[in-house]
């Protein structure tokens, strides 16, 4: 497959409501495929609002819950992929920032749990323990959700994985815009991969999210860029790009000399 169409959905989740949630999900999924796309994705923790806290253990669902499965009829109907970010409780009642990869046929592909966790995020949820690269008709997709993508070694980690496309579910805030404007297209570059980064607009008691969602091809081009316009959109993202040999950085490296990576700890 040489290209996909990929939708953002760039909106305002509703705290605590999951079912104004997945009908801001419905229209979302209708409007994408009106627009021919072949895959949806939402920001992280789309389905309850971000700051859920010590709500976690009333909002968060296991993959068979009944507004997954909502979502799953949704991409059925729709013959549609989605990513969508919820909150995962476990058999064991652990909780995780999740993102579950839904088929065309309304199917789970597969749920990557947020390895990297953000400040009080902590104190509500568990890492999840594994990097994952989904084989899809659609490509080879690496998933990340919002503060994985500041950490290199996870981008490049699914690259070598080989992944075709790199998706980031987000619920970035002020003060960081630029933060995930500048690590996403770094990403893209130095892996030479595109990179989908869909994340939220609104407020949640402090916190002001900033929107400016991004479809990144892979020179770190922008093809897609929403700023802080709530909706949407689709764009057409090349997977096969001819690129600059003489900057080919997965090529000319030399792994022989990144051994102190695997240090747990370092003297700073």
């Amino acid at each position: 497959m040489k290209s996909i169409n990929v939708s953002l959905a760039q909106l305002k989740p509703k705290l605590a409501d999951k079912k104004n949630n997945l009908k801001q999900i419905a229209h979302a999924i209708s409007k994408a495929k009106n627009e021919n796309s072949d895959l949806i994705v939402f920001p992280e923790l789309f389905l309850t609002g971000y700051s859920v806290e010590d709500k976690v253990n009333i909002l968060a669902e296991d993959e068979n819950g009944p507004h997954l499965e909502e979502i799953k009829k949704l991409c059925t109907e729709h013959s549609i992929y989605a990513v969508v970010g919820f909150a995962e409780k476990d058999q064991q009642d652990h909780y995780y920032i999740s993102t579950a990869l839904i088929n065309d046929n309304g199917n789970i592909v597969d749920i990557y749990r947020k390895t990297h966790l953000f400040d009080e995020e902590k104190k509500y949820f568990s890492a999840g323990s594994e990097l994952k690269v989904i084989q899809t008709p659609i490509g080879n997709i690496g998933m990340m959700i919002c503060f994985d993508v500041e950490f290199p070694e996870v981008a490049r980690i699914l690259k070598l994985k080989n992944a075709d496309f790199l998706v980031i579910a987000n619920a970035n805030m002020d003060p960081y815009e630029e933060h995930h404007r500048l690590y996403a297209r770094c990403r893209a570059m130095e892996n030479e991969i595109p990179v989908i980064i869909c994340n939220r607009l609104g407020k949640e008691k402090d916190l002001n999210f900033c929107g400016d969602s991004m479809v990144i091809d892979a020179t770190g081009s922008i093809l897609l860029e929403m700023k802080d316009n709530e909706g949407v959109k689709t764009v057409e993202l090349p997977l096969q790009q001819a690129l600059d040999p003489k900057m080919r950085y997965i090529v000319n490296r030399r792994s022989t000399l990144y051994s102190s990576l695997l240090k747990d700890r370092i003297t700073l």
